[in-house]
């Protein structure tokens, strides 16, 4: 939302709005000219044209009350963005995991190739220090969020897939439905389209679209070869020419590939577009680092699916670290309800596992489920496992037991994106 809030303002529309509590981004958007407040202020609402409200704003909530019953509009995030991809070209990147990294590597990549696109992406880009800016070309590049439906009515001219897994099916109910749900975005794209072939559900939407893939993998229209990945950045060849990204991963080069072989097929030129990503450093909350103290290093992740978690922990693997620290937040309850065991083998880079309780995101509690359920499928494929309920004690359990050497790795969706600096303070203090 303030991704969306930041491109109205610059669009020049005047835009305000509210959240629940104070923070640090409701400061920035007021630093760009957006009027905010924390809480509920009804009469507000009053000189509103319209009011769009995020997926977490219940029908309850009072400022969407108000604004119905003064007869002002209500939409829904994906309302505005169906509004704002009806009026600029746009295209972008989807998929389970990995579409804020290839949306923010896709922008770079543009750039290189010479245009000026607007942009909204769904993590602060390091470098620009933003979610999203308005450029001088009629294009944008979007971050295609497939929760709650929300791509099924954008009109987009270029996708990128980058995997298409079990999540979000509090929504679809089934991974079927997932992937009926792709794959009618897939076929209403006015324009090209590549998947992942190394990705066994984005190889199946591909192979019933006949659109093309890009991989590893020899079946893949766009290859990858000559990978090489070292804890600060990948290296391959594409196409036959030399293509280097600042960040460790193999999913990085996969995701690389993929915003490559997007900008190709809508005719841009790839060889500026790769000199384009030398520009990315990344997006806050995707292997950050945070910080050192007493020889302890600390990143922060985003990752919050088992997928993810596995990328990112063997992404760690290629640094030069005595042990590599996961500790874990689990997100939402069904979330975890749905995925608990596939957790289980998720951890298998790491030398020592951290679990605490579930950040709810605004879900009720589901009884018996609690982030013991991903602890006790973790220790079915491993022993060092443990398990520390309150996320307050996270920090003390952890500065206690690191060595100087270690790598430790704050990851989930929630407040544990606080953990790392807790961390670091009591590590000066040790």
């Amino acid at each position: 939302m303030s991704a969306l809030a930041r491109l109205l303002r610059g669009l020049g529309h005047d835009v305000t709005g509210s959240d629940l509590h104070a923070g640090s981004m409701l400061d920035r958007l007021s630093e760009a000219g957006i009027h905010t407040w924390a809480g509920h202020r009804p009469d507000a609402i009053r000189s509103a044209d319209f009011v769009v409200a995020s997926s977490a704003v219940p029908e309850t909530d009072p400022e969407r009350r108000a604004a119905e019953g003064m007869g002002i509009p209500v939409w829904d995030r994906p309302q505005l963005l169906d509004a704002l991809t009806d009026q600029i070209p746009t295209i972008g990147a989807t998929g389970t995991h990995g579409k804020t990294t290839s949306t923010g590597m896709m922008l770079f990549a543009v750039r290189g190739a010479g245009f000026d696109p607007s942009f909204v992406v769904g993590g602060e880009l390091i470098g620009p220090e933003t979610n999203a800016g308005v450029g001088g070309d009629d294009l944008l590049v979007l971050e295609v969020d497939e929760a709650f439906g929300t791509f099924l009515g954008l009109h987009v001219r270029g996708l990128l897939v980058t995997n298409i897994e079990a999540d979000h099916l509090d929504y679809y109910q089934t991974v079927e439905r997932l992937e009926d749900a792709f794959i009618d975005v897939v076929e209403r794209v006015e324009g090209p389209v590549v998947l992942c072939e190394d990705d066994p559900g984005a190889q199946k939407v591909a192979r019933r679209t006949h659109r093309p893939t890009y991989g590893l993998s020899t079946g893949a229209a766009w290859q990858i070869s000559d990978l090489e990945v070292t804890g600060s950045r990948v290296r391959f060849r594409f196409e036959g020419r030399p293509v280097v990204v600042e960040r460790p991963g193999v999913h990085i080069a996969r995701n690389a590939a993929g915003v490559l072989a997007l900008v190709s097929e809508l005719g841009m030129d790839i060889d500026t577009a790769i000199e384009g990503l030398r520009a990315f450093r990344g997006v806050r909350r995707r292997f950050e680092f945070i910080g050192e103290a007493a020889g302890v290093t600390v990143v922060d992740d985003y990752a919050h699916h088992p997928t993810e978690l596995a990328a990112t922990l063997e992404a760690a693997r290629h640094g030069e670290w005595r042990r590599v620290w996961a500790v874990f937040q689990p997100h939402r309850y069904t979330r975890t309800l749905d995925l608990y065991r596939a957790f289980g083998t998720a951890f298998a880079s790491a030398d020592e596992v951290v679990i605490t309780d579930v950040y709810a995101a605004g879900e009720p509690p589901i009884s018996e489920v609690s982030g013991e359920l991903i602890a006790d499928a973790v220790r079915e494929h491993r022993s060092r496992v443990s398990y520390v309920p309150s996320r307050g004690d996270l920090a003390a359990f952890v500065a206690d037991a690191v060595q100087e050497g270690d790598l430790v790795m704050t990851l989930g969706a929630g407040d544990i994106a606080d953990l790392g600096a807790e961390l670091i303070d009591l590590l000066e203090r040790r």
